[in-house]
């Protein structure tokens, strides 16, 4: 199984660009990576494989694996179909070649594909997903990154949505596994006349992740939710930056992100709302929610409005706290243990990002996962 080399030169300087300004990512500039990764038990592929039912695409370290996957029509490996949105964005994050994978036509269920990161040595390595919905179609799929074991691995997925006139697109992506792991990701999307795309990015894992949006309404009356959810501990840090551009009349976006930070976690959140000169009757927010567990974690927040046009509404807001001491006593006065009462108030905090999730396999394993990094996750499980 062969990785993709990269140039870890860039990683040095990045940080002095502005839109890396709270992300130092020059660390990955001394890591010495391995030329090879490891195999994939067909066990722990299976262990991830959320929806049996559900078509399949596995890759590991940036490889198919056939054996393990479960194709469909309309899901093709190394079609050639990658790159077109993402030339359109300014992300500073390389792409670089691996197996890639397309998906269209109209899909009955959930494609789920899972991206393995995993080597008894660093491994860096890329993934490209493009999505196209024609004109009417839907599609729906999840994405699973997880990083395996102790080494610093560093994976650079990329994924792709054109969304075409009265489509419809769900994206959920969720980044876990090794606290040791470099997540460096981007989304780019273009969206055409009525149609409507929704996605969640849920971080549980990962040491540095950044996760990137370019969104482009390029059409009237196009409807855009991107929603994010992160809970972080000891040393993580997660840097959410978005871009959403509104070029035509009539176009809906929110941009939704919570997040829990404990220990010495630290989140960036930058988000900026663009619309120009034609593109009137514009609505877009913003919001990004935090709850500090700890002295010593931070969040960042630098919502942004840059607006051309003037009949729109477009609002933005940030706001970071601790646990609410009243909630948490009514609790207490209940007879709920600290622990359990503390969790309860942080899952409902969260549970918003996740409300929009069909309730099927992805939804319960992301609770899951969720549940497993709270003290007194049972709790909630026994409810």
């Amino acid at each position: 199984m062969t990785t993709m080399t990269i140039d870890t030169t860039m990683f040095e300087s990045l940080h002095k660009q502005e839109a890396w300004k709270y992300t130092n990512v020059s660390a990955i500039a001394k890591i010495d990576f391995a030329s090879t990764g490891s195999e994939v038990s067909a066990e722990t592929i299976s262990g991830y494989d959320l929806a049996k039912e559900n078509p399949l695409v596995v890759f590991v370290n940036g490889t198919f694996n056939g054996d393990a996957s479960r194709l469909v029509d309309g899901v093709e490996i190394n079609a050639g179909k990658n790159g077109t949105v993402a030339a359109r964005g300014d992300s500073f994050i390389p792409r670089g070649e691996s197996d890639s994978l397309t998906i269209t036509g109209s899909q009955k269920k959930t494609i789920h594909v899972l991206q393995l990161i995993t080597g008894d040595s660093p491994v860096a390595c890329y993934g490209n997903v493009m999505i196209y919905a024609s004109q009417s179609e839907t599609i729906s799929v999840a994405e699973t990154h997880v990083a395996f074991g102790e080494p610093s691995h560093v994976f650079m997925p990329c994924t792709e949505i054109v969304a075409e006139k009265d489509s419809n697109v769900s994206l959920v992506r969720s980044i876990r596994g090794s606290v040791m792991a470099y997540h460096l990701g981007s989304l780019h999307v273009c969206q055409h006349e009525h149609s409507t795309v929704q996605t969640h990015t849920i971080t549980l894992g990962g040491k540095l992740i950044r996760n990137e949006v370019y969104a482009y309404l390029d059409g009237e009356y196009c409807e855009s939710n991107f929603d994010g959810m992160y809970m972080l501990g000891q040393d993580q840090h997660v840097d959410n930056h978005l871009r959403v551009e509104h070029n035509e009349p009539h176009g809906n976006s929110r941009e939704f992100y919570k997040g829990v930070l404990d220990k010495n976690a630290k989140s960036v959140f930058t988000g900026r709302i663009y619309v120009k000169q034609d593109a009137q009757q514009t609505d877009a927010k913003q919001t990004n929610q935090n709850i500090l567990l700890s002295d010593k974690a931070e969040a960042t927040a630098r919502p942004q409005l840059e607006i051309y046009a003037d009949d729109v509404k477009c609002t933005h807001g940030a706001t970071t706290g601790e646990i609410d001491d009243e909630a948490l006593l009514y609790l207490r006065s209940r007879a709920i243990p600290a622990d359990s009462a503390q969790t309860l108030l942080i899952y409902a905090f969260l549970n918003e990002s996740l409300d929009d999730l069909a309730e099927d396999g992805f939804r319960t394993a992301l609770v899951d996962d969720l549940l497993a990094n709270l003290p007194g996750g049972d709790f909630i499980r026994n409810l």
